[in-house]
């Protein structure tokens, strides 16, 4: 069994290589390498892989994205991207890969969206510190039973076909009240402008409306979080991508742009909007809290413009202010974020304790 640790100056050069090429499982995607050797955040003598493997077969990996807290170069941390194992063969290596990235990023890691199992074996560490994160909202605008019902309980994956249609009953149902919501959601909106990149003036708005944040994203990162992918959709051609991985990177449709917000001719806000397979994100969000109001507006003109399945947002403010706009759901939810923040951060995150919907590496899936 061999352990190999992949530099961020590497990547490119790692997918074409012969080790690469071999490797049935891979450890990493050509997408996912092209786009963290661009990271603005990282040097190139970061560590971004680790990955164990014998006889051709990968045993398991963890992943790192370099970052820096506060946007501060005198305070390096890194994300832990992907943490997986062969079911059979690589037991017992969940934990030695784990603590071989813990180390090479100086015990100064962050996890932003943990399941429940990781919060579990990572308490057993005692390196990480586990803060109470604001629940965040989920809101549906359509039914969505084929996919809830399997995933809560396995057994029904065969009635998907009966509760497809039974989506599609309840969403023809529900159309005129849709019309409805759609009339008052587009009432006294602001004009709102798409983009690709951003100017000067936003890279200069974002600077003003981040000073708190743990991570703050600069106009930069943001325009290299467009740029740079980790999945695609499935209408691009997949033999440049298709690869067997253990993480999901190509889906049915993605697709990600900024929309700028302006009223009597000043800018009031800036948001990176994230369409998955239907279902809408805002990994990140700028504006001052008296413009929230015009801010959630939007979101929701863009949810309903593209017909989505489901709004997802964690920013506390726009939470708090939900239950005073009009909103297009059928119902919500409230979700919980888990976090994990090493001890050698929790300081840092204390001083700087905004967290967006996008840090750590949600923002690319």
């Amino acid at each position: 069994m061999q352990i190999v640790e992949i530099k961020v100056s590497d990547l490119p050069d790692f997918v074409k290589s012969e080790l690469w090429q071999q490797l049935t499982t891979k450890p990493l995607t050509v997408l996912r390498a092209i786009s963290q050797f661009h990271n603005p955040r990282a040097n190139p003598n970061d560590i971004a892989l680790i990955f164990a493997h014998e006889n051709g077969e990968l045993l398991g990996l963890a992943g790192i994205l370099p970052n820096l807290i506060n946007g501060q170069v005198d305070l390096p941390a890194s994300s832990n991207t992907c943490w997986w194992v062969h079911p059979e063969k690589g037991k017992k290596l969940a934990f030695p890969l784990f603590m071989k990235a813990f180390a090479v990023c100086g015990q100064r890691m962050f996890m932003t969206d943990c399941t429940p199992h990781t919060i579990s074996i990572l308490k057993e560490t005692n390196w990480f510190e586990i803060p109470d994160i604001t629940p965040g909202i989920r809101g549906f605008l359509k039914f969505n039973l084929h996919e809830l019902i399997p995933a809560k309980l396995p057994s029904a994956r065969k009635l998907k076909p009966l509760l497809k249609l039974a989506d599609q009953t309840f969403n023809f149902l529900i159309v005129p009240y849709k019309k409805l919501l759609w009339s008052r959601v587009m009432r006294s909106l602001p004009e709102v402008e798409y983009l690709n990149s951003l100017d000067q003036e936003l890279h200069t708005f974002i600077e003003l409306h981040t000073q708190n944040e743990f991570i703050r994203r600069t106009g930069k990162d943001l325009e290299w979080i467009l740029k740079f992918p980790w999945i695609t959709g499935s209408d691009i051609d997949q033999s440049k991508t298709l690869v067997k991985y253990p993480f999901s990177h190509i889906v049915e449709s993605f697709e990600q742009y900024f929309v700028k917000i302006t009223a009597s001719n000043q800018t009031i806000g800036l948001l990176l909007i994230s369409v998955r397979d239907g279902h809408m994100k805002i990994p990140y969000a700028y504006f001052q809290e008296k413009d929230a109001r015009m801010v959630l507006k939007v979101i929701y003109q863009q949810a309903l413009r593209r017909n989505v399945v489901t709004l997802t947002v964690f920013n506390p403010v726009l939470v708090n202010m939900m239950d005073s706009v009009v909103y297009p759901f059928i119902f919500k939810k409230k979700i919980k974020r888990l976090v994990a923040i090493s001890k050698n951060l929790f300081d840092d995150y204390q001083k700087y304790p905004l967290i967006q919907d996008g840090d750590g590496d949600i923002v690319f899936t």
